[in-house]
């Protein structure tokens, strides 16, 4: 897929994901999102990357644009990301505190709300009817580490029954009966998508040191790494701008060699070229061969692709 389609694809997504927040899908019970990992960046230190709560955010739809402001530090979207959504006579958009609002021109009040992490759907909302359906994938066992439904006691939640669904890159569980989302989990690049908030919890430079002199902060964009992807941020509005960089599915350049992978395991017709040496190891997996590092046996880079 080329830059281009991913930026469409993005933008799409969130245009489907422009009423996500609204009053009659947010939980009346708040444990959900106290309890979230999201619930620790309603204290960043940084005012312009803390987050609040759904329940708190949607209070403000249908509230006067300068009401808001009061209470949010509201910014205008960097160019970068704006094509995501473009003014019309009828609106345009200002974002801050973890969501986008879309202000009605003619009132200036505030007219929707569209969330800039989670994929969308914060813990203490509802995930749409339409995403029950959609179950965690089979592809690299994910659906055994996340299956379709779990005791949410076991993982400390604090509910009866638990379903895994699967939207966009994120993984959300969810209460079964419900729907409502209790937990977020982003797989790979798909997990944090352009046009969303950086995590304030990743405002360091992350980048491994195999990609550092490919991928380096500068005035105009800072570049972070998760597992699955390095991504480029604007420093000064802490949106996500561009995925830089897509990694392998299978390891990523920092993660320690699993075990089972001591032996070494490069296809035949590899071996002449990527073979165990005192500075460098290679291993197989998925379509990629990886080198490692002896002495700290973590990846170290992938250094090539033999998909057919």
């Amino acid at each position: 897929m080329t830059a281009r389609q991913n930026r469409v694809a993005a933008r799409n997504d969130l245009l489907v994901q422009r009423q996500a927040l609204r009053p009659d899908r947010i939980a009346t019970n708040t444990q959900a999102f106290q309890t979230s990992r999201i619930a620790a960046l309603t204290t960043s230190p940084t005012v312009t990357t803390r987050v609040i709560a759904p329940t708190q955010a949607v209070q403000f739809v249908g509230q006067p644009l300068n009401v808001v402001s009061n209470s949010v530090p509201l910014m205008v979207l960097p160019s970068t990301v704006s094509y995501l959504y473009p003014d019309t006579p009828d609106y345009y958009y200002r974002y801050g505190n973890g969501y986008l609002y879309q202000v009605d021109r003619s009132s200036s009040l505030i007219a929707a709300l569209i969330p800039l992490l989670a994929g969308g759907f914060m813990p203490g909302t509802y995930l749409p009817n339409t995403y029950m359906n959609s179950y965690v994938p089979d592809y690299y066992g994910l659906n055994s580490f996340y299956p379709s439904s779990y005791s949410g006691y076991d993982y400390g939640y604090g509910y009866d029954n638990l379903c895994n669904r699967y939207a966009n890159g994120v993984i959300y569980r969810v209460d079964c009966f419900t729907g409502m989302v209790v937990d977020v989990v982003p797989l790979y690049a798909g997990g944090y998508g352009v046009g969303q908030m950086l995590p304030s919890a990743y405002s360091y430079y992350n980048v491994p040191y195999q990609y550092r002199s490919m991928y380096y902060d500068t005035a105009d964009y800072g570049y972070w790494y998760a597992p699955g992807a390095i991504y480029q941020y604007d420093p000064r509005s802490s949106l996500i701008t561009s995925v830089a960089a897509l990694m392998s599915p299978g390891f990523s350049v920092g993660q320690p060699l699993p075990m089972g992978y001591d032996v070494y395991n490069v296809p035949y017709d590899y071996r002449a070229t990527y073979y165990d040496t005192p500075n460098a190891y290679y291993r197989y997996n998925n379509g990629y061969i990886y080198q490692v590092d002896p002495a700290t046996m973590l990846v170290s880079a992938i250094v090539a692709s033999i998909l057919r």
